[in-house]
């Protein structure tokens, strides 16, 4: 009987003990979960620089062009885009020798592109919707090959969509006109050297800037008019006709601003549509050529230009 009740005591005595710590259990206090701090931000990659020349296959057409990154770029960068187009009978190398302007992008953080006209390597061409040589004859879509250039591109680095510009010399001078006619949803500004506006109908959609250079011995594409439009057989048009159009294009409604320095005249034209501006730098002793930079830094005055144009 002894035994019988201190077994029931102790059998009591667990079950209060095992009721007490299901007690303390439930009524115990949730941990605190201490999260793991997370990156808010990602921190930039920096971009190799690169210098390359690239294939593209535009309807059924192997074109090509050179691409120049500059040093100091980062992955979370925008970056600015420069075409430069050679005039007739040139490449790539020779727009990338005269325009210096991979020095100038290594120094202010753009991206060049010198794209390579089609036809024989040596006579290239430009199809400029008017002129010249082999693309003019064959209507080579120069735009489908633009936009293939920038998609192309924009596996390198991130472009600013606001920021994108061409210049050309020649041919080139008037592929880039064109390009400001037909892809002003693109074009933030042109700096056609040594050419004028033959593409016609010209119907922007979109207002573009407008730095135009042109030699005043020109004799290729004479400053008053003449020579000979080796497409058309017809004498290209003066360059204040190209400049009057795009005035109005552009609704600049304010007089003219004329400055002198050395050789070079610079007239631009006041009051134009919000964030625009034409500009036309007409330089005393230049023939059919890209102005060298020890006679007129030409190169940094049109990358200035287009720094201090983006799209509105």
């Amino acid at each position: 009987m002894k035994n019988f009740k201190t077994c029931l005591f102790a059998l009591i005595t667990i079950f209060i003990l095992a009721v007490a710590a299901a007690c303390s259990s439930i009524n115990a206090p949730t941990p605190t979960v201490v999260p793991t701090e997370v990156p808010t931000t990602i921190p930039p990659v920096d971009i190799q620089p690169v210098d390359i020349e690239r294939t593209l296959t535009v309807q059924g057409l192997e074109r090509t062009y050179f691409l120049h990154v500059p040093p100091g770029l980062n992955d979370q960068q925008s970056v600015p885009l420069v075409f430069v187009f050679h005039g007739l009978q040139e490449s790539s190398t020779y727009a990338r020798t005269y325009s210096g302007l991979d020095n100038i992008a290594n120094a202010n953080g753009f991206v060049v592109v010198y794209p390579n006209g089609s036809g024989d390597s040596s006579e290239r061409s430009w199809n400029a919707g008017g002129c010249c040589g082999y693309a003019e004859e064959n209507n080579v879509d120069e735009p489908a090959f633009i936009r293939s250039i920038i998609e192309d591109v924009g596996t390198f680095v991130r472009l600013d969509s606001k920021r994108i510009y061409a210049a050309g010399f020649s041919n080139g001078a008037l592929l880039s006109y064109r390009l400001a006619c037909e892809m002003s949803d693109t074009f933030a500004a042109v700096a056609p050297v040594a050419g004028v506006l033959v593409d016609s109908p010209c119907q922007p959609q979109q207002p573009v800037s407008v730095i135009h250079v042109h030699g005043m011995t020109d004799t290729v594409v004479p400053f008053e008019g003449g020579g000979l439009n080796p497409s058309s057989g017809q004498p290209f048009t003066p360059v204040e006709q190209s400049i009057a159009t795009w005035v109005k294009l552009d609704g600049c409604t304010g007089a003219e601003k004329v400055e002198h320095n050395g050789l070079v005249t610079r007239t631009a034209y006041e009051q134009c549509k919000p964030g625009t501006a034409v500009e036309l730098y007409a330089v005393s002793g230049i023939g059919h050529s890209w102005p060298s930079p020890y006679v007129v830094p030409i190169s940094q005055i049109i990358w200035d230009f287009f720094a201090a144009h983006p799209k509105p």
